[in-house]
């Protein structure tokens, strides 16, 4: 399949991007398979710990954040429901946010493409949540406003997404772009609410890759069941 480049896209930067993009995909899935062997070896105690604190720390889209994804929704052309849901499956709304592939703030663009995006501070929300809408709203010109695919390349690169004819057979890209979608299913002023939920799943993963690892008995698992509903509740 041949993809025409909008003449507006510098193909330079557009391999950069998928370079990125892949290279962020694969550390990623790299620190998750790391953190999952370290929940399995940690001590009970210290998984509850961390589930709680996890679950406690969820974070929302303020109103002066919600203020810039609909100003930069206007100045690129896309949905800012798109944006808010791109925003907290990456980063939940974390400024400060840095993944383990160097990608930073509440889009998580990698230096270079951010650069490349007119980005001089990923730390700041404002410069970095328009750099995010430039980068999707190119990205979905070029997939002729498929939002899957769109999301797929943000995640794993273009490259990757034109190589298989569609969303890349990645359990992290197809996690990812699942994810964006749900939360893209709930109302605009209702998708930060979502963290509590993922939290939530989150918090049941890490606790089955426990049990699982260390043979814990059912009693104990009946009264983690128990914590958890308190949690949720």
């Amino acid at each position: 399949m041949s993809i025409t480049i909008l003449n507006y896209h510098d193909q330079a930067f557009v391999d950069q991007i998928n370079a990125e993009a892949a290279a962020r995909a694969e550390a990623e899935r790299a620190a998750a398979e790391a953190a999952k062997a370290q929940a399995a070896g940690s001590d009970f105690s210290s998984v509850l710990t961390n589930a709680t604190d996890a679950y406690s720390g969820s974070t929302t889209c303020s109103e002066d954040l919600s203020a810039i994804f609909d100003e930069a929704a206007n100045t690129y052309g896309v949905s800012s429901t798109l944006l808010k849901s791109i925003a907290r499956a990456e980063s939940n709304f974390n400024t400060s946010a840095v993944s383990s592939a160097g990608a930073v703030g509440i889009m998580q663009l990698m230096p270079a493409t951010a650069a490349s995006l007119g980005v001089t501070d990923s730390y700041d929300a404002y410069q970095n949540i328009m750099g995010g809408a430039n980068l999707i709203s190119q990205l979905l010109a070029r997939y002729n406003g498929d939002t899957s695919l769109a999301l797929a390349a943000y995640n794993a690169g273009s490259a990757n997404v034109d190589k298989y004819g569609g969303i890349p057979p990645f359990s992290e890209t197809q996690n990812y772009v699942q994810k964006v979608l749900s939360y893209m299913g709930s109302d605009t002023n209702t998708v930060a609410s979502a963290s509590t939920s993922e939290t939530s799943e989150d918090i049941a993963t890490t606790v089955s890759n426990f049990i699982a690892a260390n043979n814990i008995s059912q009693d104990t698992v009946e009264k983690l069941l128990t914590l958890l509903e308190v949690l949720n509740a």
